[in-house]
């Protein structure tokens, strides 16, 4: 008989390419596993695997056969997910990235309304730089990431939702020796200062060498990567460090107090870089996450509109 369970047990011995790997991955005797096999094989009317002493390889059968199988279990698996959704939005669990700048816009408000008005629903967020979220993304360990993704594009088979963008500036505190340099001589002196920031990618990178006029980006004066703004901003406020960061994750009513953005240092020609949400193509999204990515979306755009958020 024709069952998922032995489609998975066919699926984890074709991963793991032994018979007691696979068992115990499984966690089942092998004995168990091979009958399991045994009965897929004799039901199908086929071969699935060539047995060796060295180890186990599927037969061409297999082969045709395994893509079919994993889209058949993943396919079992969204209508599970989906089925235990199905009891609405003010329960459930939703599981979700967040990039390092973003977060500093909006994680805090949403959260707050979260456990307000969905008390019974389960969030685990995981704060991290995109490259980090992005491989966890594709390895389906999370519902939705919320990145700039200007540096590292999405996978192609991802869906993208454009989000409100943000803008990216050079912090330093007030006092700092570069304040008070013309353009010229602000931009030639620029590197003689240690540039902090979260883990970049090599396409970031790339253009912060051409802000720095350098040859390569292996030049960057790169003093401390970390993924705390929080830290960062310490670091900068107590030290002569250059803090790379988006305007929207520093606080607004600081500026003016304690430390100022670099007027003649731009990044991407101080274009808006685009801020996206971003979910596997095949992923069915709970009630409760939908909830929750309206909810990203709405404190989104009252932080880019200071008259809407003047109204709340």
């Amino acid at each position: 008989m024709l069952n998922l369970r032995r489609l998975e047990h066919f699926a984890v011995i074709a991963e793991e390419k032994s018979f007691l790997k696979a068992a115990l991955r499984l966690n089942l005797t092998q004995p168990a596993l091979t009958r399991s096999i045994q009965t897929l094989e004799d039901s199908l009317g086929l071969l699935l695997f060539n047995r060796a002493q060295e180890g186990v390889n599927l037969t061409d059968a297999g082969q045709r056969l395994l893509p079919r199988a994993l889209r058949m279990l993943g396919d079992a698996e969204n209508l599970r997910r989906e089925a235990r959704q199905l009891v609405g939005m003010d329960r459930g669990h939703v599981n979700f990235g967040v990039g390092v700048f973003p977060a500093e816009a909006f994680l805090t408000r949403v959260l707050i309304e979260q456990v307000q008005e969905k008390p019974g629903l389960t969030v685990d967020v995981d704060i991290g730089n995109w490259q980090r979220l992005r491989s966890k993304l594709e390895r389906n360990e999370l519902d939705f990431v919320v990145a700039l993704t200007h540096s590292l594009p999405p996978p192609a088979d991802f869906v993208v939702h454009p989000l409100p963008p943000q803008r990216f500036g050079f912090f330093v505190r007030h006092g700092h020796p570069l304040l008070g340099l013309d353009e010229r001589s602000q931009r030639m002196a620029l590197r003689q200062y240690k540039l902090i920031g979260p883990l970049l990618p090599l396409q970031a990178r790339q253009s912060l060498t051409e802000v720095y006029q350098l040859d390569s980006h292996e030049e960057l004066p790169i003093g401390m990567s970390c993924d705390s703004v929080a830290v960062l901003q310490k670091v900068m406020l107590e030290s002569d460090c250059v803090l790379f960061a988006t305007h929207e994750a520093l606080p607004v009513a600081s500026l003016q107090d304690s430390f100022a953005v670099l007027p003649h240092v731009r990044y991407a020609a101080a274009e808006p870089l685009a801020t996206a949400l971003i979910h596997a193509q095949g992923r069915v999204l709970s009630p409760a996450a939908v909830w929750l990515i309206g909810k990203i979306e709405q404190v989104l755009r009252l932080n880019a509109d200071p008259a809407e958020k003047a109204k709340v």
